[in-house]
């Protein structure tokens, strides 16, 4: 079952200065997360820079691996952990222009987290997420980590 999720992408232009350094690669540099404790309920928001060079980036998906302190639950029955790239696409209406720049912004929702209790014993859980970007040209971008967030379960 595919859930539709909650993906807000604010993306800024920006021309080129002498100063900026634009590669092909695209370039992925994590400016903030709202909260390192997510209560049941919650939500969280995580920011990212972003450039490219070629800004083929429309369209693409951002990748998204959800590492989880609760895996692998002791029965193997359930698995909080996750790796998507359908499901958060850069706009497709997003034009195409050299040396790009600017901001996506991820929200994402209690639910959206997966916090899958192994257990009844089991109430919290440390993630930590990994995000990349490969663009039109097949250009992988570095891999950001957000640092660990506790979520309740």
């Amino acid at each position: 079952m595919r859930i539709s999720f909650a993906v807000c992408f604010i993306i800024l232009f920006t021309a080129s200065c002498g100063k900026d350094k634009f590669s092909d690669k695209p370039m992925l540099k994590l400016k903030s997360v709202s909260s390192d404790y997510i209560p049941k309920g919650g939500a969280v928001q995580i920011r990212f820079e972003y450039t490219d060079a070629q800004g083929d980036i429309a369209g693409v998906p951002l990748h998204v691996q959800k590492l989880s302190s609760s895996f692998p639950c002791a029965d193997n029955s359930k698995d909080p952990t996750f790796i998507d790239s359908a499901n958060y696409l850069i706009p497709a209406d997003l034009p195409p222009s050299s040396n790009q720049k600017g901001e996506i912004v991820i929200t994402w929702e209690y639910f959206q987290l997966q916090p899958i209790p192994c257990s009844s014993l089991d109430t919290l859980e440390e993630a930590t997420f990994k995000f990349w970007l490969k663009d039109k040209a097949g250009n992988i971008s570095d891999t950001i980590t957000v640092p660990p967030i506790t979520i309740e379960k």
